[in-house]
């Protein structure tokens, strides 16, 4: 994966970095890693399931320059307004984000709501 681009990307950002870790301690299961990330940053079980989350994403995720960005492997400009827009934290927002560049953020925009 490619966790050692993302962290050059993320380097200036404590809560994503964090992320970042969580997602190795997964060895790579980005799925597994959100609601990690999630708790740990919370304190608090997340009440969503994966599907919720990224739900909760897809409009701001499926916006053309932001989907253009992730298919890019660029993730560092899209963690600070998704987590805005989504009302997450931080390092939700960066597992997030990796996530849907994993998936193929193009691919993720063309799935229909209920089907991720």
């Amino acid at each position: 994966m490619e966790i050692v681009k993302f962290r050059s990307q993320l380097a200036n950002n404590p809560e994503a970095l964090t992320a970042l870790d969580v997602i190795e301690e997964c060895e790579g299961y980005v799925e597994d890693a959100v609601s990690l990330v999630f708790m740990r940053e919370t304190a608090q079980e997340t009440d969503r399931s994966l599907n919720d989350w990224l739900e909760k994403c897809r409009q701001f995720i499926c916006q053309e320059d932001v989907r253009d960005a992730l298919e890019s492997g660029l993730i560092a400009p899209i963690v600070e307004p998704l987590t805005m827009s989504a009302g997450i934290p931080i390092g939700t927002a960066t597992a997030l984000s990796v996530l849907v560049f994993k998936l193929g953020a193009k691919k993720f925009c063309k799935v229909p709501k209920s089907g991720i």
